[in-house]
């Protein structure tokens, strides 16, 4: 009997690893187009931020001569702070959207239940690929703003910006595991993207306006507490104790979607 079930366990595994490319590849075409979409929005929020920005720099100044706005701090407290954490948020969820639970709404689950992989297995291929979208949205955002300062006479430090963009990514994992949570959960082909949309927008606002007080995982997808007051650059090392966290909490969601998976009835 143990020798059975070993069997049939290595069995299991060595069917997943032999048909892991099938199945991100199938995740990867059910999510493509969200994820240029999305893409495609972000580049022009950068754009558009990084193009404006001498009116917008000459304007604050005058108005403020005493307190000067520096570039880089325009681009940390207007982006990697606010606009594009803001829109990368609202990307990395709905690259998450989809699996069994829409498609069972859809009327297609019974085709993908039918491969001869296990439903847990489908849902980890399509974690995998709308985690590394989400870090994609990170690096491919962040790296315009060296090349597009450039442009109009500024300067960002490639290495700086390229931080910001992988700590985004990779402290954002939480709000993937969110979505991929919600997708789980609600089985109306809009419910989880309306629920989760609402959640993170009221919860982003309230801590960027501060009507929300506390430890925020936004802050720390910016490293709100490493970087350098005046230039708001980064100083040193990252704090690890928020990544620590917001992986913790990742791993919770990724864990409680798993058992979602399992015990529902498809």
């Amino acid at each position: 009997m143990e020798i059975t079930l070993t069997t049939d366990a290595l069995r299991r595994r060595n069917d997943f690893v032999s048909g892991r490319p099938a199945l991100l590849h199938k995740a990867w075409r059910e999510s493509r187009g969200r994820f240029f979409c999305s893409l495609v929005l972000l580049a022009s929020l950068v754009f558009y931020a990084v193009l404006t920005s001498p009116g917008f720099l000459a304007r604050y100044n005058t108005r403020f001569p005493d307190k000067p706005l520096l570039y880089s701090a325009y681009v940390w407290s207007g982006l990697f702070h606010y606009a594009l954490q803001g829109l990368w948020i609202l990307a990395a969820f709905i690259v998450a959207l989809g699996g069994l639970t829409r498609e069972r709404t859809t009327g297609v689950a019974l085709f993908t239940l039918a491969l001869p992989v296990r439903r847990l297995d489908l849902f980890l291929a399509r974690a995998s690929i709308a985690w590394a979208e989400a870090i994609a949205f990170g690096l491919g955002s962040a790296i315009l703003i060296p090349a597009l300062s450039a442009i109009i006479g500024e300067s960002y430090p490639f290495l700086q910006a390229l931080a910001f963009g992988a700590w985004m990514g990779v402290t954002g994992l939480v709000i993937v595991t969110f979505g991929l949570l919600l997708s789980e959960m609600f089985e109306g082909e809009f419910t989880a993207p309306v629920v989760g949309l609402c959640t993170l927008t009221a919860v982003f606002l309230g801590y960027r306006g501060h009507a929300l007080q506390g430890w925020n995982v936004f802050d720390v997808m910016s490293a709100t507490a490493s970087i350098d007051s005046k230039t708001q650059l980064l100083t040193g090392t990252f704090h690890w104790l928020g990544l620590a966290i917001c992986l913790l909490i990742s791993l919770i969601l990724l864990l409680v979607a798993g058992a979602v998976i399992k015990i529902r009835d498809f």
